[in-house]
């Protein structure tokens, strides 16, 4: 920093300098300037009066010939006057900016001798007199070299400029490349300025005001070829695509419809090389339902590239037929930031030449959800598309054949959707040297997406086979070492061993960006821990869960070992006990009298079937298996002792006998003392064994007897011509009493 105290009048008046590397910035022009600086920067001027004279007196030191780039930036009340030649012995000079808020004075010659000259800048002159900036231009001998003419925010005339003939005529003769009127106010814009203008490859009007009208004096549309076309927040009384309603449905419209439009609005439309329409719809939201466009004549575009970013275009339910459309030339589309909720694929498939599609900050994921099979459509037909961006688009998963038609494709940008996992095919994309997936919610990486991801590391270019993808290999020089899939801002897990083979995968992979070290995952306590430190990490997870798993599975075939070792014990002293009890009983049947296997009960009305079917071989069949002669069926009144209690007799031979068997009927169901003895024999928690007579009504029993109907296995009796027939056999039977009579 340089200080120097200057008087001026009774006013002592502090000037500084800085130098940093080879720019000099003052606040006063400096009559000498340091070695190798190449840009000097005058800024806040201190002078001792509110005017200032630029001379060529100021410039005469020799250390100022080397000087390139020189500005002067102040917002005060000083007046600039540019006097005759008076830049002429800065004769390196390149770029002349002049920022002032304040009135400016141009001399017609004051800039006679900048031969050099390719960039004047009075970008921030709002009150810059535009009469007398083009008598200052106005001459081949002045600024001859010109390529840039930046104007941006001047706004002399409360009532606009005048850009017009008369304008592009003050720059005839100059090969001005780059007109920059951005911001200014414009009462006439003529596009004929094209026709003197013939170098013109860039005109800016974004965030102008277009008050009155356009013209086309003694212009041709082809003009407008390879013409960049800044339109960008235009604000017009006459906008180049007019609408008044927010929802169009259901339209045909035919395209020859643009032969009523003037031939250079059309120009304006189709001609230029690039077009910027950026956010000139400034009106409400745009909803295109069911239109379709078609035309009955040829029709060329020369557009390379179209830029329709942040005009509340929500719906594109548009098909075109592309028959007689030659969109050839459009190589680049972008609908970035329209809040693009539906975007129909029939225009891409008219723009064969499409190499990079922007549709980022858009709602496509609405699309997805009403309609997923166009969706996933979208990119079928752009066989040439190089670059997509999808950004911002709230997708929560891509469809699995999504890119099968771009196979061209070099970048793809999927960053801040929604995505999980990576599902969609890539191995067939042979040039895809970099992928997006910043700002998701990818946790883990699942194998599917790893083995996905792994085909970005193959080298595939000795296996193109395709010429038209060879010669766009060569053109972007394809190497598949840059290839690479930027994943930062991911919430990564490693709080479980099941995420040890996602971070393994991260850490050992070259083609992340950034690399692992840079990348973080949200552990066990919640903290983010860098992917490096998280293998040892999820490792000692994956060790101390083995631990717990040993320790369990060790705990519980210890418990399964001891519970079987004391089941077995317990079914083997259980059989054994069933075994002797069965030794008893049978001992007891043999040897004691008075002792029964069974207490048959019957009703009288079944007393004959009791006698001609039951009585006898189940008598036979218990004797035999006991080993005794004697009677081992009791038959109620046969064992009842004389002149005692029919009630307490019943109950005694019940108690003496090891299983109560009952031949149920329905007229054993009906009768009282039946169902009494049933009762006893219940209450005496004696085993009970149904003997079922034919068919019986399952409602006259009663509710213990129904009971056990439903739950226990019961004999049947099967009646065929008068004649009974067991469905089991009486060895059966027999076994099943003894065993009954154990448990």
């Amino acid at each position: 920093m340089f200080i120097f105290p200057i008087p001026i009048g009774a006013i002592e008046v502090n000037t500084s300098c800085s130098l940093s590397r080879k720019t000099f910035t003052c606040n006063y022009v400096p009559k000498d300037i340091p070695d190798g600086v190449q840009s000097v920067h005058i800024k806040d001027l201190m002078l001792e009066t509110e005017d200032f004279d630029v001379n060529d007196g100021l410039f005469q030191s020799s250390s100022w010939k080397n000087v390139k780039y020189l500005s002067f930036f102040d917002h005060s009340e000083i007046k600039f006057y540019l006097k005759e030649r008076a830049f002429t012995s800065l004769t390196e000079l390149k770029g002349l900016h002049i920022d002032s808020e304040s009135r400016i004075q141009i001399d017609p010659n004051a800039l006679l001798g900048l031969n050099n000259l390719n960039i004047l800048d009075f970008s921030g002159c709002i009150r810059l007199n535009f009469d007398i900036l083009m008598n200052a231009l106005n001459g081949s001998e002045k600024v001859p070299n010109l390529e840039k003419l930046k104007l941006s925010t001047v706004q002399y005339s409360l009532f606009g400029l005048n850009i017009d003939r008369k304008f592009s005529r003050s720059l005839l003769g100059k090969p001005v490349k780059i007109l920059d009127l951005s911001m200014t106010h414009m009462s006439v814009l003529d596009f004929g300025i094209l026709t003197d203008m013939d170098h013109l490859k860039v005109l800016n009007l974004s965030r102008a005001i277009l008050s009155q009208h356009v013209r086309y004096d003694n212009l041709t549309p082809a003009k407008f070829n390879d013409l960049v076309l800044d339109f960008s927040y235009l604000t017009s009384p006459k906008l180049i695509i007019p609408y008044h309603s927010q929802t169009y449905a259901n339209i045909n419209i035919s395209f020859s419809v643009l032969r009523y439009l003037d031939l250079h609005d059309r120009a304006v439309l189709f001609y230029p090389g690039i077009l910027n329409l950026t956010g000139i719809l400034d009106g409400p939201d745009i909803k295109l339902y069911n239109i379709n466009i078609w035309n009955d004549q040829n029709f060329k575009t020369f557009t390379k590239q179209l830029i329709m970013n942040e005009n509340k275009i929500h719906r594109f339910d548009v098909t075109f037929e592309c028959d007689h459309f030659d969109f050839s030339s459009l190589e680049l589309l972008a609908l970035a930031e329209n809040g693009l909720e539906y975007f129909h694929p029939s225009f891409l498939t008219c723009l064969r030449s499409l190499e990079h599609l922007d549709l980022s900050v858009n709602n496509l994921n609405a699309m997805q959800e009403e309609n997923a099979q166009l969706f996933g459509q979208v990119l079928n037909s752009s066989d040439r598309l190089k670059y997509i961006n999808l950004a911002s688009n709230q997708l929560v998963d891509i469809p699995n054949d999504f890119f099968e038609g771009s196979k061209n494709l070099v970048t793809i940008n999927l960053a801040g959707n929604k995505l999980t996992q990576v599902h969609f095919k890539l191995h067939h994309l042979q040039l895809l040297s970099f992928i997006d997936l910043s700002d998701n919610d990818i946790k883990i990486l699942d194998s599917m997406t790893m083995k996905q991801l792994d085909a970005m590391r193959i080298d595939l270019e000795p296996n193109i086979v395709n010429t038209n993808t060879k010669k766009i290999a060569s053109s972007i020089r394809y190497t598949s070492s840059i290839r690479k899939v930027r994943l930062k801002g991911n919430p990564f897990t490693c709080d479980t061993c099941e995420t040890l083979s996602s971070i393994r995968w991260l850490v050992s992979t070259t083609i992340t960006e950034p690399s692992p070290d840079e990348l973080t995952c949200k552990g066990e306590d919640d903290t983010n821990i860098s992917l490096t430190d998280a293998v040892v990490a999820v490792q000692g997870i994956c060790e101390r869960k083995l631990k717990i798993i040993v320790a369990t599975i060790t705990s519980v075939v210890a418990s399964s070992i001891c519970v079987g070792v004391v089941l077995f014990i317990y079914f083997r002293r259980k059989r054994a006990q069933k075994k002797r009890r069965r030794y008893d009983i049978i001992q007891l049947l043999r040897q004691a009298n008075g002792h029964f296997a069974v207490f048959l009960s019957f009703c009288n009305e079944d007393e004959i079937f009791a006698t001609e079917n039951v009585i006898g071989p189940l008598n036979e069949g218990l004797q035999q298996l006991v080993g005794t002669e004697r009677d081992l069926v009791c038959r109620g009144d046969s064992a009842f002792r004389l002149g005692q209690y029919v009630h307490n007799e019943s109950l005694r031979c019940i108690d003496k006998s090891a299983v109560f068997l009952c031949i149920v009927s329905n007229s054993y169901c009906n009768s009282r003392y039946c169902v009494e003895e049933f009762d006893q024999a219940t209450q005496s928690a004696k085993p009970v064994i149904l003997m079922m007579k034919g068919d019986v009504d399952i409602d006259l029993m009663t509710p213990a007897m129904q009971l056990l109907f439903r739950n226990h296995v019961r004999m049947l009796w099967e009646e065929h011509d008068g004649q009974y027939r067991l469905k089991t056999s009486w060895e059966n039977v027999c076994e099943s009493i003894i065993d009954i009579a154990t448990d």
